[in-house]
């Protein structure tokens, strides 16, 4: 059921089996699992059933670093978090992401694509998408008929991208929480601390706060961090009270190797060389067995290893008639009448999301600002380092030379005259990430690989913030994923 917070006698004690922190994507994924178990579970959700802005101004920070987003407009503080705002395009990691590459400073995963890959299937129709099939776009070419480019393996491929409507988890699945008797979602109950014992191996209980209301406790057997990105690691470092570095962060790790996608948009044009070439498997949605697809450019693993390059894709965006002066004097075409044929010079825009590589000075820290709350607000130092610009500069180089290759085109584009900087429209894709890493060894990573905090016996972390790499598919498959996997895991533990 759900419980206003602020309704909550001051000082009052609520136990519970099972204490999950945010309910977005991870959080509502998590307490679902539990539905109808022997499990009593507490959801503590920051904000309502919809937004507010004072619950949203706790999100204000300062970007110290790459001046590329707004803390408070580009996530969302409610139940439901930022699926609200999704564009619900739907991948699994690569393979390769999760392995350690020679040529990439701190990536690896101490975990494979193969061990989620049973909970990537399981996530599918959560996100109300077809048939878990990622790697066979011969499936998908024999379904709707179209073309695929005839790329060289040893530069780029096409893949398949799956699209949610995309799902809002505040509307899609509030009913069902609120209908279960043993899962109580507390709306406008911020954390602000987690507290520990004195050796800080154990958490003992959450103390939660109301704007304008109450302040009250959770005791539970075991805590799950749900609330992003960022806020993951801020509230890790809130928790501050017995040791002054924090929760989890006896290595100094927490907050560190801040990732985001790195997006141009467009980043280059390609001027084709006929109007009539089929691309529409790459531009439009296409409806197969329940579900819809469409398919992207990306790099391949040969090249990738081959020329140390990070992971990207590019998509394909099929403009409407155009004709400019630049491009006039490449692809004139004259009628028999003598004018010229602006359907001739039809385009495509290349978008770019390019994988960061994994940047220890790339990171959150707790400022001296105070939020309404009286909590320490947050700065974003984002870094990208000289190797993001020349996986950059090369993707479209390569799309360039592709379509060249096939005669399809030509590629034109600021990236392309000026290898070594970046464009002045390069934008982060929103992708929250690696502040609170995964690995086996808490010297490289403040979670293990089953999401618990290193030496802290119940706490977990749910979320992109555990990725120690994020290649270049969208986070919400793979955060989701994660989520039933660590569902399953407390399931077994808390036996």
């Amino acid at each position: 059921m759900f419980i206003e917070s602020k309704e909550v006698d001051q000082g009052s004690l609520v136990n519970s089996d099972i204490c999950i922190i945010g309910a977005g994507a991870a959080g509502i994924s998590m307490a679902r699992e539990f539905v109808g178990t022997s499990y009593e579970v507490t959801v503590l959700e920051s904000g309502g059933l919809t937004p507010d802005q004072k619950t949203q101004s706790l999100y204000t920070g300062t970007n110290i670093g790459l001046p590329s987003f707004n803390l408070e407009t580009n996530r969302l503080r409610a139940f439901g978090g930022t699926t609200a705002l999704w564009a619900g395009h739907c991948r699994p990691l690569d393979s390769i992401d999760f392995k350690v590459r020679d040529w990439m400073p701190h990536s690896g995963w101490p975990i494979t694509r193969a061990d989620l890959d049973p909970y990537y299937e399981r996530t599918q129709p959560i996100v109300e998408l077809g048939p878990y099939n990622y790697e066979d776009l011969g499936f998908y070419l024999e379904k709707t008929g179209l073309k695929v480019l005839s790329l060289m393996p040893s530069r780029l491929k096409s893949v398949v991208y799956n699209q949610s409507p995309p799902t809002r988890f505040a509307t899609t699945y509030q009913e069902e929480l609120r209908r279960a008797k043993n899962i109580d979602v507390y709306l406008h109950a911020n954390v602000l601390e987690l507290e520990s014992n004195p050796s800080s191996t154990e958490v003992v209980s959450a103390r939660v706060g109301c704007i304008d209301g109450p302040t009250f406790s959770v005791s539970a057997h075991v805590y799950i961090l749900a609330t992003g990105g960022m806020e993951n690691a801020r509230l890790l470092l809130l928790s501050d009270s017995v040791n002054p570095k924090g929760l989890g962060n006896e290595m100094g790790l927490v907050g560190r190797y801040f990732m985001d996608h790195l997006l141009l948009r467009p980043g280059a044009d390609i001027s084709l060389t006929r109007p009539d070439i089929d691309l529409r498997l790459y531009h439009a949605l296409h409806s197969v067995q329940g579900g819809k697809m469409f398919s992207v450019l990306a790099s391949t693993e040969k090249l990738m290893q081959a020329e140390k390059l990070a992971n990207f894709r590019m998509h394909l965006y099929r403009h409407g008639p155009r004709f400019t002066q630049s491009l006039a004097s490449v692809f004139k075409r004259i009628d028999q009448n003598g004018q010229v044929d602006t359907n001739a010079s039809q385009s495509v825009a290349l978008h770019l999301v390019l994988e960061p590589i994994p940047n220890p000075d790339s990171r959150i820290q707790l400022t001296n600002n105070i939020d309404i709350l009286g909590q320490r607000k947050i700065s974003v130092d984002w870094k990208i380092t000289d190797s993001d610009i020349k996986s950059a500069h090369r993707a479209f180089e390569l799309a360039g030379l592709e379509f060249g290759r096939l005669a399809l085109g030509r590629a034109f584009g600021e990236i392309l005259n000026t290898p070594d900087k970046w464009p002045s429209i390069m934008e982060a894709g929103k992708h929250h990430s690696g502040t609170t890493r995964m690995s086996d060894q808490p010297s490289t990573g403040v979670v293990d690989r089953n999401c618990k905090v290193h030496d802290i016996a119940n706490l977990y972390v749910a979320g992109s913030s555990v990725f120690p790499t994020i290649g270049y598919a969208n986070p919400t498959l793979t955060i989701i994923a994660l989520a039933l996997r660590l569902a399953d895991h407390l399931k077994g533990a808390l036996r």
